[in-house]
């Protein structure tokens, strides 16, 4: 018998980028933490158009919308890509749209209670994690990097 969590519908996730690398996170996600459930990916091409993006995303985003609205991770702010993700903002579901998307972004959704978030939480919650995880090599080791103009 399902516990009443369990009947509790979540928050989907649709994840797009130029090409296939959404899908190639999204698997390695579920590679290290099991499947991510109400998730899908949409590759867009270069020369795909618009409207059909448009479309393509909208079918991914009512697939995995169980009610209580969707997070969409978007590889690049200010492209076209991202202009169709903003397309979905229209007023009849929550939407939420972050700009970036790295493989530790995916797997914190893989742990969060996407149950109890709303999605403009969960895009806050993603935004940090995101920011977090991006770090240079010196700062992790203390060594400090020289660049060749320095040797002159």
């Amino acid at each position: 018998m399902a516990s009443a969590h369990e009947s509790v519908p979540q928050v989907g996730l649709v994840i797009v980028t130029h090409g296939t690398c959404g899908e190639c996170l999204l698997a390695a996600a579920a590679d290290i933490c099991g499947p991510v459930s109400r998730a899908s990916t949409v590759a867009v091409s270069v020369h795909e158009d618009f409207n059909e993006i448009v479309r393509r995303l909208g079918r991914a985003c009512d697939e995995v919308d169980e009610g209580v609205g969707v997070l969409i991770l978007v590889d690049v702010h200010g492209s076209s890509v991202f202009q169709a993700c903003l397309a979905m903002i229209d007023g009849t579901s929550s939407i939420e749209i972050v700009c970036g998307v790295n493989l530790p972004m995916i797997l914190k959704l893989t742990t969060v209670d996407r149950k109890g978030l709303s999605p403009p939480e969960m895009a806050e919650l993603i935004k940090e994690v995101g920011k977090r995880s991006i770090r240079l090599g010196s700062e992790l080791t203390g060594k400090i990097v020289m660049h060749p103009e320095e040797h002159r």
